[in-house]
């Protein structure tokens, strides 16, 4: 074996073959559609894979979920891994991703120039597809912690994800909520899919997230026996008022084996884009996501997916529709009045 083959992934061959030849018929090369996603073991990762794997079949379905519209063509999907939310926002303004998964109340902000965004109007072109799923915030600690409640969170050996992710900004959220603040935990500020081994060996007593359910990082971790800690209703109430974007909601029992249902909060994963992507690719980017297709996909190829459907669609959005977007609504008459 040659050193130009060794260690040569197949998939890039194909990818590079498809790239550089196209379709019989076709005189066009295939486009790639980049979509930013999140850590390999939590949930945007793997819902963005069978988002792009839909929109480069989708076409494929000449019958989509409320119209008899082709999909999505001419393009091939990719799910790329990034640090979330914050990361994919500053991708798609970049142009580095034409498309990324994004919490509600971190779109809200950057559209704002809020927070972490303060002073940056390059934001103000952030578009959204559609709400995909509600997003709960989860806290996980090791069952022989004995962590209860958010207060005993206190003088704890905790990871807060990355400085800047959405995550982050929630959980400071929350901690102000209960009179707290991180310098009252031992905070550590890593992605969930490098806690496992600290939290096996007791390193690391918890680890938090705003991510669909369930997390592959908490679903490995059951052999040392973890606990999920509450937001109580009250609380999660009083952040609602200030924070709308942020609702009360819960965890079901046994998302998690052997867990009961945890009250929480939650806020939608959005699939966003720029305004300045073309108005008729978004418009195929949205049939070929709401295609018979990708929702079957979506699914049966995880726990999530099933949530992701039609009829939120228009749920908990937080900033404005594309226009491509909003187009392929008002035609299936999804749209009940104009959104601005």
């Amino acid at each position: 074996m040659t050193k130009l083959t060794a260690g040569f992934n197949p998939f890039c061959l194909f990818l590079l073959f498809i790239l550089m030849f196209p379709d019989v018929g076709n005189t066009q090369p295939k486009k790639l559609f980049r979509i930013g996603t999140g850590g390999k073991t939590g949930v945007y990762y793997p819902i963005g894979k069978l988002i792009a794997q839909g929109l480069t079949e989708a076409s494929k379905d000449k019958d989509t979920a409320a119209t008899g519209k082709r999909g999505l063509t001419d393009y091939i999907g990719v799910a790329q891994n990034s640090a979330g939310s914050v990361a994919n926002l500053e991708a798609i303004v970049s142009g580095e991703v034409e498309a990324g998964l994004v919490q509600a109340d971190v779109a809200s902000r950057a559209y704002k120039s809020l927070g972490v965004f303060s002073g940056n109007k390059e934001f103000e072109s952030i578009r959204a597809v559609a709400s995909l799923y509600p997003e709960k915030f989860q806290i996980i600690t090791r069952s022989d912690a004995k962590i209860n409640s958010v207060f005993d969170l206190k003088g704890k050996r905790i990871s807060l994800d990355e400085i800047g992710s959405g995550t982050l900004s929630v959980m400071q959220i929350i901690l102000e909520a209960h009179g707290l603040s991180e310098r009252d935990l031992h905070p550590v500020y890593l992605k969930p899919e490098f806690t496992r081994d600290k939290m096996i060996s007791g390193e690391l007593q918890g680890f938090v997230m705003m991510a669909g359910t369930p997390m592959e990082s908490a679903l490995c971790l059951s052999g040392i026996g973890i606990s999920l800690v509450p937001i109580q209703k009250d609380i999660a109430f009083n952040i609602n008022r200030r924070y709308p974007y942020l609702v009360p909601g819960k965890v079901s029992a046994n998302v998690y084996p052997g867990i009961p249902e945890t009250p929480t909060i939650q806020v939608y994963a959005l699939l966003v884009v720029s305004s300045e992507m073309d108005d008729d690719l978004i418009y195929q980017v949205t049939s070929s996501l709401w295609s018979n297709h990708t929702q079957t996909l979506l699914h049966q190829g995880h726990p999530q997916g099933k949530s992701i459907v039609p009829e939120s669609a228009l749920v908990g959005l937080s900033i404005p529709l594309h226009e491509g977007a909003k187009r392929f609504y008002r035609e299936l008459k999804f749209l009940k009045r104009e959104i601005e």
